[in-house]
């Protein structure tokens, strides 16, 4: 009889241990104010547009962007006729701000799930438009010698249920070595 428990009890046991969690990544919206943004290279905002856009680690016009990845954008004050360059320069970030925007689109996903439905349930829904979130953080940026460059904009849709900040490896990700962010203490 015990050499029959003993596996039971062992079984048992090991079935409640726990399994070592991820390890902790940080978001970019966790970007304390009062950091310092770093523009490593100059940037060019197109004629008749407000943004520089950046993604996959190059800039891109706006209408480039896919926004089903990360991306990021500076954004100036200013709409003018001609081209504008940003120069490499520091700017202090003096507020974060998270956004998240609803909005459906009339592509479908193939990531729709819906909780508790059944057959008929799911086929109704799936004729519909799927719902997404565009989850985005808004840097504001201040700087003596540039003060044009007024905020920085990084984003990506995200299916409903998928939805979540971007983490900073994604960001680094999408503006490579166009910027770099110091984090103060």
């Amino acid at each position: 009889m015990k050499r029959l428990l003993l596996p039971v009890f062992c079984i048992l046991f090991s079935s409640c241990a726990s399994t070592p969690a991820d390890t902790k990544r940080s978001y970019f919206s966790d970007v304390p104010a009062g950091s310092i943004l770093t523009l490593n290279q100059p940037l060019t905002v197109a004629a008749n547009e407000v943004r520089a856009s950046l993604q996959f680690s190059k800039q891109l016009r706006l209408q480039e962007l896919d926004k089903w990845e990360p991306y990021c954008q500076l954004i100036v004050r200013t709409l003018v006729r001609k081209e504008k360059h940003i120069p490499a320069i520091n700017f202090r970030i003096t507020r974060i701000v998270r956004d998240e925007e609803p909005f459906t689109r009339l592509k479908k996903s193939r990531k729709m799930m819906i909780a508790s439905s059944d057959d008929k349930l799911s086929l109704l829904y799936s004729n519909n438009n799927s719902h997404t979130w565009l989850i985005k953080t808004y840097m504001y940026l201040e700087s003596d010698e540039y003060p044009d460059i007024y905020r920085m904009v990084c984003g990506q849709v995200w299916d409903g249920y998928s939805s979540r900040r971007l983490h900073m490896s994604e960001f680094e990700e999408a503006v490579g070595d166009f910027i770099s962010i110091r984090v103060s203490n």
